[in-house]
């Protein structure tokens, strides 16, 4: 758009300090969204190519049915017989551990191979047709050719394999094809396992999948036949074993039993029931010889004594002696009631006393028989007593002997008992073995069986080239990304002020002449082609004039506005400036003469690019001095000039001299000063084209020469840090700097730039 700017005095400076982002401007939507806008023509061609690569995968591709069957891996189901792995299972078994283990079983090779074998699919030529689509087909062909020429290029033919080893390897490579069409996964956290199969048939897809259910179904129970099998055997030889070694630890107990007499009635050795009787026994002698002793004491008491009234309570078991004892109480109290009564004295007092003595005589004659019955009783109980205690410690020392040896017959016994229990856990566990493979039950049960699929799994034809132009959209987002990325081209004012601190005057939309007819011969350019070629070099000079009411000129005439009016009557040297070549630098400088010389007043115009003059080619092509004669004093400024069609312009060109000295040594001297001096004269403004500042170092001797530069860049070519390393070299020619102006303008586009730049502004 148009950007007009205020009158520039000579004390503003001639650089814009940048702008500082803030620290939340680093992720800018603004500017994502403009680069899209300007990448969009690209993105979507890319995806267009995608959508057509995808319409060509479905069109070419060939249609693959997927068939899927489900089973369940249940161990809870009712068996007849009990697993014999559970005689050697340790702890709780992880049933994650167990789903994901058949997996890994359904996914081998010996499962395939059963599925082969059933369906004879190595034979099958349905089964062997390729899939994909025709690039993927044309690549197999491509290196199956490869190969067959690889082949029959080397020095020995490939080996014929026989017959059994021929279909050895078409099972193989069918079993390898099968497991690469075939996805079996676990569902989840649950105990499906989920079966799919891909091919090119729906019937034989649905066939495939059940089989190779059916196959794994047949591999477990033949598996745990088999199992069971080596189980039964091991069984049956361990069986065998422990029958031999539960007779041999017996027939050793019953050995060392009898060797040491260790023999037992009712779970008790015979020594132990020995010596409890005799304990007994001596319990019931030492009562008997305290008994019998304490009765020879008491007789022997009584006698000494003569205390026959003591032997009332004792209760003899001698009728003679109880009748005297009861003869002598009687007399005894008949004598004391005689007494009481009569008198001591009295007769029958005297005869009852002389009773009594009698009867005493008798007792004592009769308890010393008894005395001496006692006394024959008691030596037989203390001998009998004694007997027993040397019997009591005989049995005692040979129950020590006998509780030593029990011991090992104890370890024995054990020994016995462990094989005998042992052999009774295997023979309980053997016939289980028989019964449980006589009836094998697996874990697994279908859960639902494959039907046939009634529509291709592959290609989804919308997907696909959904898919594909998004992949296509996302390649061309890569690529435009990629180019804004290296992008990095003056586009906006905003770039001139904050990328390289300056003005910027304004932007210059590309301009183009209406093509005269060309002439053309066997598709060249004839001379003809060459005058319009240079009719329009010269009318693009001569733009503003042409065209006064133009963008351009427009344009053109605000950068002029902000370069020549300073408020100052003097005479201004203006020289346009570029870093590069090819950057519109002469038409611009051209156009500004134009310009200022219709407007303004008397312009010069002076070409000062010793390399490539190209506005002397243009303009003044009949000179034949210019301003490289007028250095060197060859010819007078007066003569060097050339009044062109321009109205108000004159323009002092350069013609290439090689018999001059170097144009450096030239434009160093004085010769150029006074020559701008005496233009000044007569010319109120001088434009000087200069030599790009990359050519060499005559750019910066006439920068140096002039009042004020204007740099032209070129829209979306000139570098940034090719202009910024320029001037940075050459700090002279940055403060000369008024402003640039951006030339060749794309004004459809740069909205696309603008638009984000006044938005960040």
């Amino acid at each position: 758009m148009l950007q007009r700017y205020t009158q520039k005095t000579l004390g503003e400076p001639n650089v814009a300090f940048p702008h500082r982002r803030d620290q939340g401007d680093y992720i800018d939507v603004g500017f994502i969204l403009a680069a899209v806008r300007r990448q969009l023509k690209r993105i979507l061609l890319f995806a267009s190519l995608g959508a057509l690569v995808g319409v060509l995968f479905v069109t070419t591709s060939v249609p693959l049915f997927t068939a899927t069957t489900s089973i369940m891996m249940d161990r809870r189901q009712v068996r007849a017989v009990q697993d014999v792995s559970a005689i050697t299972e340790i702890g709780s078994v992880d049933s994650s551990t167990v789903v994901d283990s058949q997996v890994e079983v359904l996914k081998s090779a010996k499962v395939a191979l059963a599925v082969v074998d059933r369906l004879d699919l190595a034979d099958d030529q349905t089964f062997r047709t390729d899939d994909g689509w025709i690039i993927a087909w044309l690549g197999r062909s491509i290196d199956r050719t490869i190969r067959s020429l690889v082949s029959l290029a080397g020095d020995k033919p490939a080996p014929i394999p026989d017959g059994l080893r021929a279909r050895e390897n078409a099972r193989w490579t069918a079993a390898y094809r099968l497991l690469s069409r075939t996805t079996i996964t676990r569902v989840g956290k649950t105990y499906l396992i989920s079966i799919s199969y891909t091919g090119t048939n729906a019937d034989q897809a649905a066939r495939i999948a059940n089989t190779y259910v059916e196959a794994y179904l047949t591999d477990q129970l033949e598996g745990k036949y088999d199992a069971t099998r080596r189980a039964n055997a091991w069984l049956l030889a361990r069986l065998k074993e422990l029958r031999q070694q539960s007779v041999e630890a017996d027939l050793a107990a019953q050995q060392f039993r009898a060797s040491n007499n260790l023999t037992a009635v009712g779970g008790q050795l015979v020594t132990d029931l020995q010596l409890s009787e005799l304990n007994a026994q001596l319990a019931a002698a030492r009562g008997e010889v305290a008994r019998t002793g304490a009765r020879l004491d008491r007789i022997r008491h009584v006698l000494n004594t003569n205390s026959f009234e003591a032997l009332i309570g004792e209760g003899l078991k001698d009728n003679a002696i109880n009748d005297l004892q009861s003869r002598y109480l009687e007399a005894g109290r008949r004598e004391a009631e005689i007494s009481a009564r009569f008198g001591p004295d009295h007769e029958r007092a005297v005869n009852y006393r002389t009773e009594k003595a009698e009867i005493q005589r008798q007792l004592l004659s009769a308890l010393g028989s008894v005395a001496q019955s006692y006394e024959s009783d008691f030596e037989i109980a203390k001998a009998r007593l004694e007997e027993l205690e040397r019997n009591v410690n005989n049995l005692i020392s040979i129950a020590t002997n006998a509780n030593a040896k029990l011991v090992r017959l104890r370890e024995l016994e054990r020994s016995a008992d462990t094989y005998r229990t042992l052999y009774d856990t295997y023979s309980q566990r053997y016939q289980q073995t028989i019964q449980q493979q006589s009836f094998p039950l697996g874990d697994a049960r279908v859960v639902t069986p494959a039907p046939p699929p009634l529509q291709p799994s592959q290609p989804k034809p919308i997907v696909s080239i959904v898919l594909s132009a998004f992949v296509g959209a996302l390649a061309g987002g890569a690529w435009g990304a990629l180019r804004e990325y290296r992008d990095g081209s003056v586009r906006t004012c905003k770039d001139v002020r904050e990328d390289l601190a300056m003005r910027c005057l304004g932007l210059l939309p590309h301009i183009s002449i209406p093509r005269i007819g060309r002439s053309y011969r066997f598709g060249f350019p004839t001379s003809r082609a060459s005058e319009d070629v240079e009719k329009q070099s010269y009318a693009l000079a001569r733009f503003v004039d042409l065209f006064p009411e133009s963008q351009f000129a427009e344009a053109l005439r605000s950068a002029a506005l902000s370069v020549a009016d300073t408020g100052s009557e003097a005479s201004k040297v203006i020289g346009v400036l570029s870093v590069a070549s090819q950057e519109g630098r002469s038409l611009i400088a051209a156009n500004l003469a134009s310009y200022l010389g219709r407007g303004e007043g008397p312009t010069l115009l002076i070409d000062g690019d010793t390399r490539n003059p190209h506005l002397s080619a243009i303009i003044a092509h009949n000179a034949t001095t210019g301003l490289m004669d007028v250095l060197a004093g060859s010819c007078s400024l007066t003569d060097a000039l050339h009044e062109g069609p321009i109205s108000g312009v004159a323009m002092l060109p350069m013609i290439k001299r090689p018999d001059l000295p170097h144009p450096s040594h030239l434009f160093s001297g004085g010769e150029l000063d006074q020559v701008l001096q005496d233009t000044k004269a007569h010319f109120k403004y001088i434009v000087v084209d200069l030599p790009p500042l990359t050519a060499g170092s005559e750019a910066r001797i006439l920068a140096s020469k002039v009042d004020c530069v204007l740099l032209v860049v070129k829209w979306g070519k000139t570098s940034k840090e090719l202009i910024r390393e320029v001037l940075a070299a050459d700090e002279g020619v940055r403060l000369q700097c008024v402003g640039a102006i951006l030339n060749s303008v794309d004004m459809n586009r740069i909205r696309q730039y603008q638009e984000l730049s006044l938005t960040s502004a």
